[in-house]
């Protein structure tokens, strides 16, 4: 008989196995489990060599499958200063004050995690106040969503950016009636030239900026600082449940990285990244993700995805919409492809067999993604492609039964939701107006019976999947004209781990405790079942297992 390497006991185990929904023991042999039922039933797998956890009462579920994060990003600031909900401009000048000190070698201050009305809803960011803050070096800004950055003087001109610059649709360096820069640059390609002054040098964000690899080549010191980064990264991942991760943005540097650790038996959590498509490429260049799947296809690390932007944010006017923006008339965002261009993209990747996932914020974001995937599905033919519309904030009523109808998944964020409480109304009220019962429309998506996936899209979110699905559960209608959205505990379980293998193909082996299946496996550190959906935000690992190898544990003080 084979013998267990792993066994868990006195669990409440949330399998997501339909067939079996719940058991009390598990046992684990190298990599897959190996039984899964009640304590007899895996008892005759101990020997002298097994380890044995006691769960003491509390849940076990598959390992989180986060669905949506840039790694590479969200690793490197985990040493920067984070002023998500900090305060406003004494606190935030306090908060630097002290980060310098504390890092007197500093030579450029690279601050993440602001919001627009970081200052005061009245009070617009400029060079000119974050001049007042940091003058003497070069100081950047980070918007939370990571689609502005502001920057004082001193990094616009080591940038040579304060005349502006030419970029592509979609990209602006906002001016002033001077003709000079006002700090603010919306969208990577305007902002890619600042964070090249930072310590990374930007390669952390090159899969999100331009898709490409770091020009001139990373040198091997880079390449170990680099490596140690996303080992860090994934470690805070591992501490969170996580044990699958399905990044947002992609290139072969990434990849050969994340590939480095894997050959050394470093990589503790699965990997998925995608060839990113950007609006300036050619059309053709979509044929390179077939050479990512190629050589990227293993249960650790793989390939098959294009990720494409169809628009901007809510926040800063680009998400793409049908109407014009309330109280803004013709404008109705900035959409980084033309309904033709989406098309043929779409259409091109698709015929090669790939899965394509699109962000699309906007109702007509949303609308020209699914136009191009039933355009690409006549053309090609039908077929199981899983192809994802990531976000989804706000989609047209006409839109919504077409999501199921085409076989997309709706890979959403819980933590964004407006109803979320704690999360400000504003300015998404403002943005959406009338069409508010459209957005973060989750539950009505669901009820179509649509596949719908969780996830934080970290670090435009903290990368906590509790968090999420606390948010996901207690989102209440802001209007007696919005539907609910709140999720059950169940549904939104499976969204963190079931959904996100079905998405990349791989429900056939991990998302579910099963006998069979990869051991990826979290133990935490309280029955979820019994946690009021208040509270689940609060809910911790005690462990994590990635391949069934044991990644995080927490040592008991």
């Amino acid at each position: 008989m084979t013998s267990a390497s792993l066994i868990i006991l006195n669990a409440r185990v949330i399998t997501m196995d339909k067939n079996r929904p719940f058991a009390t023991a598990l046992a684990v042999a190298g990599n897959r489990i190996l039984k899964v039922g009640s304590e007899d039933d895996v008892s005759g797998f101990k020997t002298t060599k097994t380890r044995v956890i006691d769960a003491r009462g509390k849940t076990v579920i598959p390992g989180i499958i986060e669905s949506h994060v840039h790694l590479f990003i969200g690793s490197v600031e985990l040493d920067l200063l984070n002023v998500l909900g900090k305060g406003g401009y004494d606190d935030v000048k306090a908060l630097i004050a002290a980060h310098r000190k504390a890092n007197p070698k500093l030579d450029v201050v690279f601050v993440v995690g602001a919001s627009h009305e970081q200052f005061g809803a009245t009070a617009p960011i400029t060079r000119q106040l974050l001049d007042s803050l940091v003058s003497d070096i070069p100081f950047i800004l980070g918007c939370f969503d990571h689609h502005t950055v502001w920057a004082n003087s001193k990094a616009l001109e080591a940038a040579g950016l304060m005349h502006g610059k030419e970029l592509p649709v979609g990209n602006e360096v906002v001016l002033d009636s001077n003709g000079l820069a006002t700090g603010e640059l919306r969208e990577p390609a305007a902002f890619m030239p600042v964070l090249a002054l930072t310590q990374s040098g930007g390669r952390d964000a090159l899969g999100f900026t331009t898709g490409g690899n770091p020009i001139p080549p990373a040198t091997a010191a880079q390449r170990a600082i680099d490596e140690a980064t996303l080992k860090k990264g994934i470690a805070h991942a591992n501490a969170l449940g996580i044990t699958s991760m399905h990044n947002m943005d992609g290139n072969w540097y990434q990849l050969e990285l994340l590939d480095a650790l894997h050959q050394r038996g470093e990589l503790n959590s699965r990997m998925e990244v995608p060839f990113h498509h950007k609006n300036f490429f050619r059309l053709e260049q979509v044929d390179e993700a077939r050479e990512f799947h190629a050589r990227y296809k293993g249960d650790m690390l793989h390939s098959g995805r294009v990720k494409i932007f169809m628009d901007g944010v809510l926040e800063t006017l680009t998400a793409e919409m049908l109407d014009d923006y309330p109280g803004y008339p013709g404008n109705k965002g900035a959409p980084l492809y033309t309904h033709a261009e989406m098309l043929a993209l779409v259409q091109r990747a698709d015929s090669y067999g790939l899965q394509i996932s699109t962000h699309a914020i906007g109702d007509g974001g949303v609308r020209t993604t699914l136009d191009a995937y039933e355009h690409a599905r006549k053309i090609n033919g039908a077929r199981d492609s899983r192809h994802r519309i990531e976000h989804i904030e706000l989609i047209d009523p006409a839109d919504i039964p077409r999501i199921a109808a085409l076989g997309v998944v709706a890979s959403l964020q819980p933590v964004a939701g407006v109803g979320v409480p704690g999360n400000p109304h504003e300015p998404i009220l403002s943005r959406v107006g009338e069409k508010l019962p459209y957005a973060y429309a989750w539950q009505t998506i669901r009820d179509t019976g649509a596949h719908v996936a969780f996830s934080s899209d970290w670090p435009v979110a903290p990368l906590n999947p509790f968090l999420g699905m606390q948010a996901a559960m207690t989102a209440v209608p802001i209007r007696p004209d919005c539907p609910p959205q709140a999720q059950s505990l169940m549904d939104t379980i499976h969204g963190f781990t079931l959904a996100g293998a079905h998405m990349e193909f791989m429900e056939d082996r991990k998302g579910m405790l099963k006998e069979g299946y990869l051991a990826d496996i979290a133990v935490l550190d309280a029955d979820i079942e019994k946690t009021p959906a208040n509270e689940v935000a609060g809910v911790k690992p005690v462990m994590t297992i990635c391949d069934g190898r044991v990644v995080y544990e927490r040592i008991s003080a």
